[in-house]
């Protein structure tokens, strides 16, 4: 092959680095997002009782019997005292804490900047 044409077909380290960050950051959004979805789902209602209306599959087919997942109002628990319901706050609360933390990890630690080069002012600028 003609090294000009492979010079050309060669993968830009800035896109390259760009494409992985945005993986690491889609992967984590699905991640929580699937965590919240579910325990909410799970642990936020009182009753699995599937809604005649529906359509498409009920979940009691993907999860099998939701019975056991219903609540009695009592067994709602307000950790830490805040005053609010436990699945809120291990559903909701808690993930957003861990990727945030997550987020500032990875962009102090793992985040790669790379030089971009200079910008059309500065070339004119320095001609000058």
């Amino acid at each position: 092959m003609d090294p000009q044409i492979e010079s050309e077909l060669e993968e830009d380290p800035i896109f390259r680095n760009s494409l992985r960050e945005a993986r690491v950051i889609l992967s984590a959004w699905v991640l929580c997002f699937l965590y919240t979805v579910s325990y909410c789902y799970l642990n936020g209602y009182l009753v699995h009782e599937p809604n005649p209306a529906a359509t498409g599959p009920a979940v009691a087919h993907l999860l099998g019997p939701l019975q056991s997942f219903d609540r009695d109002p009592d067994s709602l628990t307000y950790p830490l005292g805040i005053g609010i319901p436990d699945w809120i706050f291990y559903g909701v609360v808690l993930p957003w804490m861990i990727c945030i933390g997550f987020s500032f990890w990875y962009g102090l630690v793992l985040f790669k900047e790379d030089e971009l080069g200079s910008s059309p002012q500065e070339s004119t600028e320095a001609d000058e």
